[in-house]
């Protein structure tokens, strides 16, 4: 049958229990739950500290202690779970313990780990000769330590050479000791360059290139850079140098800065001298001395002139009667010049130059933006870079913003343009060829080369930074002077029929039987025009508008006036009773003197 316990009476069931707890009694025994000194385990297990918050919360732990009933408790913390070395992060009297930001990241820190990247840490309680419990979690730390300047020290000192432009001057290397070498941490480096005791106000910086830990410099490269940051030129000074690391952050970016080491740096000028001096038995005119030195003056970025030379040596110098500042062969060889095949190393006690040519008169040019010395055909009559400059815009009234009549400004003596130019006041720009937009000079170009510039002149300040003219409308004698470094705005100084005659025919190499390229004879003086023609044998004629043929003179009009011409002028005979040229082909200054009823050739 089935036995079914709902139906045992109460009092039989507490009977059969009383019965049972009898049978145990010797073997049941009631304790208290054990006593425990536990340290809770964290309610996070990763902790990012911010740097940002230095005086935050870093943690708080907590523990059970129902062993000692201590009120003093020293917390403990180890890089590993056995407790070797324990390293006591404080004390408490409750049974709680707090850091902040700052104080665990500096121990962290001390301990090894690398600013941010994750590391574990175990923490335990010490309650005199009893432990709690070991919890553990990971901590990322941020930098505390700044970088260091290594690879050069306060005693770094470099003499800069310009005929060593690409050997290496100083290499800073960047030491960071927060950072583990496998660090994942986008860190920026920066070295920066401040003249000393300035603060690195103003600041030049160098950043290392990608992957890389130091910065390297050549003579050039360090040169510029000292010479930017406002350091004397041939002249020793102290160059403060420091290290910028940048952490970027969405909080806000973490700077860290090196000490600053203090080096000597003697920079060497890279400014040009105003003219160039050549002494030496092989510049005939001049011989060892400084009584008679050939003058090169700089014209932009070139020194030219006419030199008779003989094969002999010589040297150039920048400071007239200093023989300490000559130039000699090796220098312009070591910076990189292309030096004419006529002049060698004379291999004498200073390596001078050596002309080894046929003796007689050229013209030497040194072109410092190209690296080249070069010797030529003498040059007649004024020297400079272009044969004239062309000033087109709407401010030069005869011009315009168009090519169809630009206005002339002549070479009129070395390294100087002058005429009289219609301005009024608007915009306008020079430029060195005609018909060629991309040959223009602006306002800043000549500012930012050292020139004076008169004050009727501005800069226009529009799209292109043209010159404008904000002077009283009307005609000037405008030079533009690339010796003295001026351009200047004067009353007009001259007075003659036309402008300029144009010169036009095959005896005139640069123009030839066409109005594409007329040679324009300008103005220079009452009633005289005067220029640098080259001449070849063959015929031309002088005309007083542009492109109008019916405007041409001919020989025998001056001649029936009573003007004296030039022996190397005659009537060419030809249908036209055209000039021609009958000395030898090369440049000449042509000049036809109106009062004076006379055309020459020099």
């Amino acid at each position: 049958m089935k036995f079914n316990i709902k139906k045992i009476p109460f009092y039989v069931l507490g009977l059969l229990l009383m019965f049972t707890a009898c049978e145990t009694e010797e073997t049941l025994i009631l304790t208290e739950p054990e006593a425990d000194f536990e340290l809770l385990a964290p309610s996070i297990s990763n902790i990012n500290l911010n740097y940002n918050l230095p005086e935050n919360i870093a943690f708080t732990i907590a523990w059970n202690d129902d062993v000692t009933n201590s009120d003093a408790y020293t917390i403990e913390m180890d890089v590993n779970s056995l407790f070797e070395s324990p390293i006591m992060l404080g004390t408490s009297t409750g049974n709680t313990f707090s850091m902040t930001v700052d104080e665990f990241n500096q121990i962290l820190i001390d301990n090894g780990a690398n600013a941010f990247e994750p590391f574990t840490v175990f923490m335990r309680i010490n309650s005199g000769n009893v432990v709690s419990n070991s919890v553990s979690f990971s901590v990322s730390s941020f930098a505390e330590a700044p970088p260091v300047v290594a690879g050069i020290d306060n005693t770094f000192s470099v003499v800069l050479l310009e005929t060593t432009p690409d050997d290496e001057a100083i290499t800073v290397t960047i030491e960071d000791p927060d950072f583990g070498d496998a660090s994942s941490v986008d860190v920026i480096y920066e070295v920066q360059f401040g003249a000393a005791g300035t603060d690195f106000d103003p600041v030049q910086t160098v950043s290392p290139a990608d992957g890389e830990m130091f910065v390297s410099m050549t003579h050039t490269e360090f040169n510029e850079l000292a010479l930017a940051i406002g350091l004397n030129a041939e002249e020793a000074s102290n160059l403060d140098v420091r290290i910028k690391a940048t952490i970027e952050m969405d909080g806000g970016n973490m700077e860290r800065f090196s000490d600053v080491i203090t080096i000597e740096v003697t920079p060497f000028s890279v400014e040009l001298a105003p003219i160039l001096y050549v002494v030496g038995a092989g510049a005939v005119d001049a011989g060892w001395s400084w009584d008679n030195p050939v003058e090169l003056p700089l014209q932009g970025t070139k020194y030219s002139g006419n030199i008779n030379l003989i094969n002999d040596a010589f040297r150039f110098f920048e400071i007239e009667s200093d023989w300490s500042s000559g130039l000699n062969y090796p220098f312009y060889e070591a910076v990189g010049y292309t030096i004419d095949s006529n002049l060698e190393n004379a291999n004498d006690g200073d390596s001078n130059f050596r002309f080894v040519g046929t003796p007689g008169q050229y013209f030497i040019e040194i072109d410092t933006e190209a690296k080249t010395i070069t010797l030529g055909p003498p040059v007649v009559g004024p020297n400079c870079n272009f044969d004239q400059l062309w000033m087109v815009g709407a401010g030069v009234v005869d011009s315009g913003w168009s090519w169809d009549t630009p206005v002339a400004l002549p070479c009129t003596g070395n390294g100087t343009y002058s005429g009289n130019v219609a301005l009024t006041n608007d915009a306008f720009r020079f430029f060195t060829v005609n018909s060629d937009w991309g040959t223009g000079i602006n306002y800043p170009t000549y500012e930012g080369n050292g020139y004076t510039i008169d004050a009727q002149f501005n800069n226009a300040n529009d799209g292109d930074s043209n010159f404008f003219f904000n002077g009283t409308p009307g005609t000037y004698f405008v030079t533009v002077d690339d010796i003295n470094k001026t351009i200047t705005v004067e009353p007009e100084q001259l007075q003659c029929e036309f402008e300029q005659l144009w010169l036009v025919g095959a005896g005139v190499v640069d123009a030839g039987w066409s109005w594409d390229t007329p040679v324009a004879l300008p103005c220079t003086g009452a009633g005289i025009y005067s220029g640098p023609v080259a001449l070849t044998n063959d015929a031309f004629r002088f005309f007083t508008v542009n492109s109008d043929w019916a405007t041409g003179i001919n020989y025998p009009t001056y001649e029936n006036d009573g003007y004296t011409i030039d022996s190397q002028l005659e009537n060419a005979n030809d249908g036209d009773s055209n000039f021609f040229f009958n000395g030898t082909p090369g440049t000449y200054t042509l000049t036809l003197n109106t009062v004076a009823k006379t055309i020459t050739l020099e």
